[in-house]
């Protein structure tokens, strides 16, 4: 597969994309957290998984905008098209939702969105400029949680996720996770093969870390 190389002359369509639509959600998430009151603890940890959320779009905003031009990207249409109904998929589950949520499911569904948000703030900070839906090669980043994962990010993602299906609670829901875990593995070997292309210094990288979960994959 020959990889795409950079037009300095062509816009930044991510940038167009999605500096707009990361304004939008974190605009309506300072939104739901001043008519929040936090109270209890599900209460409290849905505030705080609220405000995570907001730092997400907001950490998003100030990638896409500091960005410069990939190195290299990937030709492969089914890699865009994973990569971008990985991206959407998690806003599907609040319309799975089921009739009735435990307490106890409520708690254990915040947990997992708090921590898994936690450690997507992390890896878009550690990321910064190198910040892509699409796969693309720009540097190869090894601080952070990148010291141990080579896309924490995706596995913040899987985790937050989780969370939010079992908040829905329904089989469907689900089985829309394991098709969310299943893009952002695909996701994660299509942009392993573009950073391999592009960058040198990856093999070695790739060699001393996992790529979503230490010890297991």
């Amino acid at each position: 597969m020959t990889l795409l190389k950079p037009d300095h002359r062509r816009l930044d369509a991510g940038r167009l994309i999605m500096v707009p639509a990361a304004t939008m959600m974190l605009v309506v998430d300072a939104i739901v957290l001043t008519q929040s009151n936090g109270n209890g603890l599900a209460g409290t940890l849905r505030w705080i998984g609220t405000a995570l959320v907001a730092a997400f779009y907001a950490v998003i905003i100030w990638a896409y905008l500091r960005r410069g031009p990939a190195r290299a990207t990937s030709p492969s249409l089914t890699a865009h098209v994973a990569a971008i109904t990985a991206t959407l998929i998690p806003f599907a589950f609040p319309l799975l939702n089921s009739a009735t949520v435990t307490t106890g499911r409520m708690l254990v569904a915040n947990v997992l969105l708090v921590t898994g948000t936690s450690w997507a703030v992390w890896s878009l900070l550690s990321l910064g400029r190198n910040l892509s839906v699409l796969a693309q090669a720009r540097e190869v980043v090894e601080h952070g949680p990148y010291r141990w994962v080579r896309h924490p990010l995706y596995t913040g993602e899987i985790v937050s996720s989780l969370g939010l299906a079992i908040t829905a609670g329904t089989t469907t829901a689900f089985a829309v996770w394991i098709t969310l875990v299943a893009l952002q593995v695909y996701r994660a070997r299509s942009e392993e093969h573009v950073l391999l292309g592009a960058l040198p210094t990856y093999a070695a990288y790739r060699t001393r870390t996992a790529a979503l979960l230490p010890g297991v994959f």
